[in-house]
């Protein structure tokens, strides 16, 4: 299943800008799994196998890539699901979190790809600020460029992946050539949390 990512283009390689600003030399997006049932499954499966090492009571999304994810999630573990937006609306009840309360309650944070950890941390503040605790963010990849130690050192919160960028370039290496293997390596090198 792992070379399906990179066949209907969730991992792709070259030269990108990443939200963060950042440039990088691959681009993941998780949202061409949404097209792929098969894939979609084997996906959330991983995530299940993360978060059954954590004891939550609700499930938040990180929008928009935690969304989907975090919806099929909450459905399939019987939790109570709702979504953090990058800020309170500015109408209507003016709330960042929609669906699920998480007033004292204990959330897990589910996003898709985590780089420099702002957008996660901005749900951990939303939580928090709700009245709820976080009890840890699972993510299905982290791209290993320091973003799951910046939420632990700034929100004291762990992040647990299903892979991170390193795993699934040694388990796509025979997919996608030795120089493009090399090209990312060196690209992560950079990177010393």
């Amino acid at each position: 299943m792992i070379k399906r990512l990179v066949d209907i283009g969730a991992v792709k390689f070259g030269a990108f800008k990443l939200s963060s600003g950042l440039e990088s030399p691959f681009y993941v997006d998780l949202r061409s799994v949404l097209g792929e049932p098969e894939l979609f499954q084997w996906v959330i499966e991983r995530y299940e196998a993360v978060l059954s090492g954590l004891e939550f009571d609700v499930i938040i999304g990180v929008a928009t890539g935690g969304i989907p994810y975090a919806s099929v999630l909450g459905y399939r573990l019987k939790k109570p699901m709702g979504y953090v937006r990058d800020e309170a609306k500015g109408y209507g009840t003016g709330r960042q979190i929609e669906g699920a309360d998480v007033a004292g309650k204990r959330a897990a944070v589910v996003d898709d790809v985590l780089t420099t950890g702002k957008s996660v941390l901005n749900a951990i503040r939303a939580v928090r600020a709700s009245g709820g605790e976080v009890a840890g963010v699972v993510v299905f990849l982290d791209r290993g460029q320091c973003g799951a130690e910046a939420v632990k050192r700034e929100a004291g919160v762990y992040v647990y992946s299903v892979y991170k960028m390193r795993e699934l370039l040694e388990e796509l290496r025979p997919h996608i050539g030795e120089e493009r293997y090399r090209s990312v390596l060196d690209y992560l090198s950079q990177w010393r949390c």
